[in-house]
C-alpha cells in the first residue's frame, strides 16, 4: 500500500499532463516543491482547454490544469485516499477503478483494470444473458456537475440536508468540489479529460450512480452490470427488461445533471455482442522477415482498420511490431506505408511518428519528407485538431525542418496556449518563422491564473522572449511569487532538453535509434508485448 505523500508525488510527476502529448509535455521536479510552493489555500487558477482527436477521428476537449490548483487538488486527494476508496466500494461493477499501483518505472500515478478484466467482464455478460444493452454518457467529463461531489459521496438526499443544515462544509467531500472548482476559476460545470485526478473524480460519482441503478427493487442486480469509465453494459433476458434498464439508468444518471448519448445506445443478442479480438489476426506475422514481412503486416493493418472502427488497430499494430519495423531491411518500403497511413490517418500521428521520426533521422530528410510534415500541421490546424498539430510541430522541430511564415501563421491562428509554446519554442531553435509582436500583443495583459500560465512561464523563465508581456515571473501578476518559487527551484513543465527528442522517449515502445541502424537479416525478434495491460489506448 502506498503512502499518502507517495500518493500525492506520482500525482504531480506522473499525473499532470493528458498522454496524448509529445514529449516535451512532462513535469520536472514539481513534486520537489510540493511542501513549500506558498499556494493559498482558496487559490483559483484556470485549466488551458485544448481540442485533439481520438483515433476514430472527432475531436475531444482536454485540459490541462493550473500548477497551483492541482498541486493542492492532488495533495487533499493523497490525504483523504481512504474516504474516496470508501465511495468507490459502493460499486462492485466497476472495470476501471484507479488504484495507485506500486511502480518503480515510468508510467502514470494510477492504474485501471486491464483489457483481459474487460473481455472477461463481457463474457460473461453475454454467455449469462441473451440481450446485452450497452449505454454510454453524453460528454461525460465535460458534463460533470461538480457540486455532485457531494452528492456521491454522501446521496443526494444527505447532501442536501447537510447544505440546508449548513453542516455540509464539515465534510471532506466539500472541499474537494470547491478544490475542483478552484481549478478552472471556480466553475461548476466539467472537468478536464486527461489529468489523473479527473479519473479518481469521475469514478467517484459513477460509483454512487453503480449503487443506485443496482440497489433493491431496481430490477438491476451487480452481476449484470458492468462499465469502462462511461461505458456501460448491461445483461437482461428479455427486450422489455432491457427498456426497463435503461430507463432506470437514464434517471439515476439524470439525478446527477448526466444525460444518456443516444448514438451509442445499442441491444445486442448473442453473436453480435463479442468483445474485438483483431489482434489474432497478427499472430502470423511471427514466421515471417524481409519484405513479405513488410508486405503482410500492412495488408493485414489496412484490412482490420474498417473492420474494427472501435478498436485502435493502428496503436495496438505499431506498437506490438516496432522493433520488427525498425529494424527490417526494407526501410524504405516501411516507410512508404508509414507515409501512406498518416495521410490516411492523420489523427493516428502519435502512433505513427516514433517509426518514422527513426526512419528519417537514419535515412535523412528531403523535400518529400519536409512536404508530409507541412501538410499534417496544414490538415491539423484547418481541423482545429490541436493534439495532433503540436505532434506534427514536435516532428519538425526533431527534425530540424524550417516551417515558413505562412505555415506558422496557420497555427498561430488557431489561439491555443500550447501551440504557441511549441511556435517560441521552434523559432528559438530558429526554424519557425512568424512576427513575434502579435504574440506580445496576445499576451500582454495576461497572468498566471488564466489560461496562458503555461506559456508565460515557460517562455519567460528559458528567456525566449524578453519583452514585458512574457517578463511576468516574480512580477504582479504572479500572485505571492508562485511562480519565482517555482523558477527558483527548476521546476520544468515543457523540457527541451536533448532527452525530450530521442526516441527512447516513447513510453513503453522499447525503440533506441541503434534498432532503426540494423538490418534484420533472420527472422526479426518479437516484443513480448502485453497487449492485455494497454487496452485504454486501444478501445
Amino acid at each position: 500500500m502506498t503512502s499518502p505523500r507517495t500518493k500525492f508525488i506520482r500525482l504531480l510527476d506522473r499525473g499532470f499532463y493528458p498522454v496524448e502529448l509529445p514529449p516535451p509535455f512532462r513535469t520536472r521536479n514539481f513534486s520537489l516543491v510540493g511542501d513549500t510552493l506558498p499556494v493559498p489555500a482558496n487559490y483559483s487558477g484556470s485549466t488551458t482547454f485544448f481540442d485533439g482527436a481520438t483515433f476514430r477521428g472527432p475531436l475531444r476537449t482536454f485540459g490541462v490544469i493550473n500548477p497551483a490548483s492541482y498541486l493542492l487538488l492532488s495533495r487533499f486527494i493523497a490525504d483523504n485516499w481512504g474516504e474516496i476508496s470508501r465511495v468507490y466500494r459502493l460499486s462492485a461493477c466497476s472495470g476501471a477503478r484507479p488504484t495507485f499501483p506500486n511502480l518503480a518505472a515510468e508510467g502514470r500515478a494510477i492504474k485501471a483494470a486491464s483489457l483481459a478484466t474487460k473481455r472477461l467482464s463481457q463474457r460473461h455478460l453475454a454467455s449469462v444473458y441473451p440481450v446485452i444493452l450497452s449505454l454510454d454518457i453524453n460528454r461525460f467529463y465535460g458534463s460533470i456537475y461538480t457540486h455532485s461531489i457531494p452528492w456521491a459521496a454522501l446521496g443526494k438526499q444527505e447532501a442536501k440536508h447537510r447544505y440546508r443544515a449548513h453542516t455540509l462544509s464539515a465534510h471532506w467531500s466539500d472541499r474537494l468540489d470547491t478544490l475542483v472548482r478552484n481549478c478552472n476559476q471556480r466553475q461548476t460545470i466539467g472537468i478536464p479529460i486527461g489529468p489523473d485526478t479527473s479519473r479518481i473524480l469521475s469514478e467517484l460519482i459513477l460509483s454512487r450512480i453503480d449503487s443506485e441503478i443496482t440497489s433493491t427493487g431496481t430490477g438491476l442486480g451487480t452481476p449484470q452490470t458492468y462499465h469502462n469509465i462511461d461505458d456501460y453494459q448491461i445483461g437482461v433476458y428479455r427486450l422489455n427488461d432491457a427498456e426497463n434498464a435503461q430507463s432506470n439508468f437514464v434517471r439515476a444518471i439524470s439525478r446527477y445533471e448526466l444525460r444518456l448519448n443516444d448514438f451509442k445506445t445499442s441491444v445486442d443478442h448473442g453473436l453480435d455482442f463479442a468483445p474485438s479480438n483483431f489482434q489474432r489476426n497478427f499472430d502470423v506475422l511471427q514466421t515471417q522477415n524481409g519484405q513479405n514481412f513488410v508486405e503482410h503486416f500492412f495488408e493485414i493493418l489496412y484490412s482490420q482498420i474498417p473492420q474494427h472502427p472501435n478498436s485502435n488497430v493502428v496503436g495496438y499494430a505499431l506498437k506490438r511490431f516496432a522493433r520488427p519495423l525498425a529494424r527490417n531491411r526494407e526501410k524504405d518500403l516501411v516507410r512508404e506505408y508509414l507515409q501512406r497511413l498518416i495521410f490516411a490517418a492523420p489523427q493516428q500521428v502519435r502512433w505513427i511518428l516514433p517509426l518514422l521520426l527513426g526512419i528519417y533521422r537514419q535515412k535523412g530528410v528531403n523535400a518529400e519528407i519536409r512536404r508530409l510534415i507541412c501538410w499534417g500541421i496544414e490538415t491539423c490546424a484547418r481541423r482545429n485538431d490541436v493534439g495532433s498539430l503540436l505532434w506534427f510541430l514536435y516532428a519538425a522541430i526533431f527534425l530540424e525542418i524550417q516551417l515558413t511564415s505562412a505555415v506558422c501563421g496557420q497555427c498561430l491562428g488557431m489561439s491555443n496556449e500550447i501551440v504557441d509554446l511549441m511556435m517560441f519554442h521552434g523559432r528559438h531553435a530558429g526554424l519557425f518563422s512568424f512576427r513575434v509582436t502579435d504574440l506580445r500583443q496576445r499576451y500582454a495583459d495576461s497572468n498566471f491564473t488564466s489560461p496562458a500560465w503555461l506559456p508565460l512561464y515557460e517562455i519567460g523563465r528559458r528567456g525566449w522572449d524578453s519583452s514585458a508581456a512574457f517578463n511576468k515571473i516574480g512580477g504582479a501578476d504572479d500572485i505571492v511569487g508562485l511562480y519565482a518559487h517555482l523558477n527558483a527551484n527548476d521546476v520544468q513543465f515543457y523540457n527541451t532538453e536533448q532527452g525530450s527528442f530521442r526516441l527512447d522517449m516513447f513510453k513503453n515502445w522499447n525503440l533506441s535509434q541503434e534498432d532503426f541502424e540494423q538490418e534484420e537479416q533472420g527472422l526479426p525478434e518479437y516484443d513480448n508485448f502485453d497487449f492485455e495491460d494497454h487496452w485504454g489506448d486501444y478501445e
